[in-house]
């Protein structure tokens, strides 16, 4: 019986020494950092989360990458710690990382004379975009991406649609050597794959025939790619529905998110279609507005008014949508700026300022819904809605500083909003000229911490098994903060 009752004791103890040390563990005794307090708070404006609930919050916090407290201004300010960067938006709005689910910003930068990625990012930065899908990406543009990466230079999210086709020209199984959705980094990932089913709505050319895509896209199917068909007048989007309809064979798109490019054209009992078949509509934003009144193709849309441009139909029929430039293939203004484009699918005017006719305005959309196809929407169509998108506990903190709230401005002033930051990953970007949200001393002490973090080897922080609950890997955190402590000493940081 004593035997017994000393075994009872031992394993006790045993358990509540257990219990001490896993306790110890969690707050950091044996990663050499005590400090649990975030690395950022930013407060004092107007923080749209694009949540059901709280749709806005008063100050959120940040530690490494991810967004780790959002609520009332108090008490996140009470977290804050002896080491803790205060951002005050005085009075600005914050909100998500703007999405581009669809340009050619790097692979296409010639087209607007810009000869060095770096400078495209800069640029892309400064127009409020954290991330961006490259709808074009060969061999060629792959290596050059995975370059970027390498070298630590790729400072916006890029996912990367490896091209099937261009016109008749086919490119074989290339794609194949690649996983799908495979993350190079929290940076570079594979995205899927693209294909080319038409042009334009001045020609009306088909570069596949019904069994040719069939094949092409079951192929591509079997092998787990999202893909992205190019279609943008109504008979060649039935060729691309009869086809997603024949890979699907009854099961629900939301396991694949297949997508339709442009749809520029568009029936009614296509639209029905889509919604039945839940494929995503990718179209853009910057597109079928008042500018494209002076494009020499003009004449041919006023022929199909109601067929052309039928984003509000869209989204009214429950359909998933995303929302994206195309840059830098605009008819008319040229411009990148994420506000230009909500400004485009909000007022429907253009760069150039003229009217819109009214078969546009009957499709103009409200700010909430042009904001949504940027942000969350578009991260649900790479399958990243539980990372990003959105501002939540446990998601990235990719995001944007806007000059005004684009939910109380009058419409006709959306795009004169202006990007005074972006802040991709907990890092700030990008601040517009003359803006600091921090002072000299902290901006350098964080300059100096993103070159040294930059030598420390890649992590991911998401527990993939946990993925699609977007639940932190606490664990990985902990190494994370064994990881930052050398970037966070004295020489590094004096935050």
């Amino acid at each position: 019986m004593k035997r017994n009752g000393l075994l009872v004791v031992t394993s006790v103890v045993i358990l509540g020494l257990l219990a001490s040390i896993l306790y110890l563990a969690s707050q950091g005794f044996w990663n050499g950092t005590t400090d649990s307090s975030p690395d950022i708070i930013i407060h004092n404006g107007e923080i749209i989360t694009m949540e059901q609930s709280p749709a806005q919050v008063e100050a959120l916090a940040i530690k490494g990458e991810y967004i780790v407290a959002v609520g009332n201004e108090n008490d996140v300010l009470a977290l804050a710690g002896p080491n803790t960067q205060l951002i005050n938006l005085e009075g600005g709005a914050l909100l998500p990382g703007f999405i581009d689910a669809h340009a050619h910003h790097i692979g296409d930068r010639s087209y607007v004379n810009q000869s060095s990625s770096e400078e495209v990012i800069e640029s892309v930065l400064s127009s409020g975009w954290t991330s961006i899908s490259e709808l074009f990406v060969n061999p060629e543009r792959l290596d050059g991406l995975m370059s970027l990466d390498q070298q630590d230079k790729l400072r916006v999210r890029v996912n990367a649609y490896l091209t099937l086709s261009w016109q008749f020209d086919r490119f074989g199984d290339w794609y194949k050597e690649y996983q799908p959705r495979h993350e190079y980094s929290s940076k570079l990932r594979i995205g899927g794959v693209k294909i080319f089913m038409d042009s334009w709505y001045t020609d009306w050319t088909h570069y596949f025939n019904q069994t040719e895509l069939d094949s092409l896209v079951q192929q591509a199917h079997e092998e787990g790619f999202q893909i992205a068909i190019h279609s943008v007048t109504d008979n060649a989007t039935d060729i691309v529905l009869n086809a997603l309809e024949s890979a699907l064979d009854g099961q629900s798109n939301q396991l694949y998110r297949h997508r339709i490019e442009h749809l520029v054209l568009l029936r009614n009992d296509q639209i029905q279609r889509i919604a039945d078949l839940g494929i995503i509509a990718s179209f853009q934003l910057t597109w079928i507005n008042s500018d494209w009144e002076q494009a020499v193709s003009w004449p041919v849309l006023q022929n199909y008014p109601d067929l052309t441009g039928r984003w509000r139909d869209i989204l009214e029929a429950g359909i998933p949508s995303q929302g994206s430039t195309d840059f830098p293939w605009l008819l008319g203004t040229i411009e990148r700026s994420a506000m230009y484009a909500v400004s485009s699918a909000v007022t429907r005017v253009g760069g150039m300022g003229l009217p819109p006719t009214d078969w546009m305005l009957n499709q103009t959309l409200s700010v909430e819904q042009a904001l949504r196809l940027i942000t969350i929407d578009a991260a649900y169509g790479t399958f990243q809605e539980d990372v990003k998108g959105s501002i939540k506990v446990g998601k990235l903190a990719d995001l944007v500083v806007l000059s005004d709230n684009p939910l109380t401005v009058p419409e006709n002033t959306l795009a004169n909003i202006e990007v005074l930051m972006t802040m991709v990953g907990g890092v700030v970007e990008y601040t517009t000229p003359g803006q600091q949200f921090l002072s000299a001393e902290l901006l350098l002490a964080t300059n100096q911490r993103v070159e040294c973090l930059s030598q420390m080897p890649k992590m991911e922080m998401i527990d993939p098994s946990n993925q699609k609950k977007g639940v932190v890997d606490r664990a990985r955190l902990d190494s994370l903060d064994h990881l930052e402590m050398k970037c966070n000493e004295p020489n590094f940081s004096n935050r």
